[in-house]
């Protein structure tokens, strides 16, 4: 009759510690898990997983790593398991141990999160080739189209656009983005900076057309909403980089903008230079509608060059930016 009281006793013990320690799991108090450290003698395999993952976020890994393995070694081995090992790892930089654990984890769940730390870590070495792998794997396997997929589209497209200047394959990704989640603001910017980047200026000003509707329907993030206008482009002068903005409203009166176009300056941290593209008075029809204007510390200066009308390319704009910041025109 004693042993059967004991039994009993430790019995209704695990399961009070067992709800005790699922509740404040569920509630995010991993300190008062922590807390709880002494009984996990008694703690089922998910539990000592909880443990685990409370200590991973306290920032004590080698913790975190003492109570996956205690977990595994009960027969804990769900995915996620081998995928916070991982990461422990890789905040430790055990990276090759690290990419063995996430790699089991994607073998069971191919999930998109454990393949952007996946890329994270090759990105860390500097493995390019592993990590282009392993974007593009991710793109055509991973089996939830959620955030993390978000992230990855964003890397690999860039990617794509900056690294190899392969806009081809940039467009595809941003694309294929696109039609997965169509109210994916960022990635119609991006495909429109491709597009133009392609001198496909076209089909840019399709997309452009086509996140306006979300400008005029109010939808944008409200700095975009703020500021009115969209990144559409940039390019390289000497050591510097120029940026070029489209306004989604149609200029109306004079001094109205239709682009916004920054020199950033050579740290890349500030703008160096602002000039816009502004609506000016046709006396006659043959006179430009819109001339180059810059911003200075004592005012406003126009140059002697003029578009006819909203018509005229990307490639023209730049031209004309470029003699400017040339000298060739004062």
């Amino acid at each position: 009759m004693k042993h059967f009281y004991i039994s009993t006793f430790l019995f209704c013990s695990s399961i009070v510690f067992s709800q005790k320690v699922e509740k404040l799991f569920g509630e995010e108090k991993y300190k008062e898990i922590i807390a709880l450290e002494n009984e996990s003698v008694n703690f089922t395999g998910e539990e000592l997983y909880q443990l685990g993952f409370a200590f991973f976020r306290e920032e004590n890994d080698d913790k975190a790593i003492e109570y996956y393995d205690k977990a595994l070694n009960k027969g804990y081995t769900k995915p996620h398991i081998f995928f916070y090992r991982g990461l422990s790892e890789m905040y430790m930089k055990k990276y090759n141990e690290a990419l063995k654990d996430i790699d089991k984890a994607i073998s069971e769940a191919p999930l998109a999160e454990f393949y952007y730390e996946k890329i994270r870590i090759y990105k860390i070495n500097k493995d390019i080739v592993s990590e282009e792998k392993t974007f593009l794997e991710a793109l055509s396997k991973a089996e939830q189209k959620d955030d993390w997929y978000k992230k990855i589209i964003g890397i690999a497209g860039n990617y794509y656009y900056v690294e190899k200047k392969d806009y081809t394959k940039s467009e595809e990704i941003y694309k294929d983005g696109i039609a997965e989640f169509p109210k994916e603001y960022s990635f119609y910017t991006k495909l429109i900076k491709t597009l133009n980047a392609a001198n496909k200026f076209s089909e840019a000003n399709q997309y452009f057309d086509k996140i306006k509707v979300f400008y005029d329907n109010k939808e944008l993030p409200e700095e975009d909403m703020k500021f009115k206008n969209l990144s559409v482009d940039e390019f390289a002068w000497k050591n510097q980089f120029v940026n070029v903005h489209r306004y989604f409203d149609k200029p109306k009166e004079m001094l109205d903008a239709l682009y916004v176009v920054y020199l950033i300056d050579e740290k890349g941290e500030k703008v160096e230079r602002k000039f816009k593209i502004e609506k000016t008075i046709q006396i006659e029809k043959k006179d430009p509608e819109f001339v180059i204007c810059e911003e200075i510390n004592d005012g406003h200066r126009t140059f002697p060059i003029g578009f006819k009308n909203d018509s005229f390319t990307l490639s023209s704009l730049r031209s004309e930016i470029i003699r400017i910041l040339n000298k060739e025109i004062k």
